[in-house]
């Protein structure tokens, strides 16, 4: 009797413990952000509010998203040489806004420094993507970046 008691409550305790069949089907995808190795060879840029014909070397950092959520998602992107952080080199209008549609997503953002200026070599490029309306992050990644001469 106490064999065919414990073997009940094994059997029993081994049912409690098993996850549900729609438990083993869901998935939870994280989105994730991969940094391209390279930035782009410095180009002029002429800030829109600044002397006009006055240009500063300028580049631009390139990313993936995959599985960004669906629908408006805020990017945050930044670069820092030498210890220094940089601007945007952009117009300034819907800068940092991309929409995605639940799969991989290009991320690009474009970025200059008027003193010291930007220089070929190494720098710390960094994205994250957050929800538009409560601010929840999805995804940060941060690289060192090679600028070309």
């Amino acid at each position: 009797m106490y064999k065919l008691g414990l073997a009940v409550l094994t059997v029993a305790a081994m049912v409690l413990a098993a996850p549900s069949p729609a438990a083993a089907t869901t998935t939870t995808t994280q989105t994730s952000i991969t940094i391209d190795r390279h930035a782009s060879e410095l180009f002029p840029f002429e800030p829109p509010v600044g002397e006009p014909g006055v240009t500063y070397p300028a580049t631009r950092v390139t990313a993936t998203a995959d599985n960004c959520p669906a629908g408006i998602v805020l990017m945050s992107a930044s670069l820092v040489q030498d210890g220094l952080p940089t601007l945007w080199a952009t117009g300034g209008r819907g800068a940092g806004e991309i929409v995605c549609d639940g799969g991989t997503v290009e991320l690009s953002m474009a970025f200059a420094r008027i003193t010291p200026a930007l220089h070929p070599g190494r720098a710390t490029a960094r994205f994250s993507l957050r929800d538009w309306d409560t601010g929840e992050q999805f995804a940060e990644s941060t690289r060192t970046v090679w600028i070309p001469c």
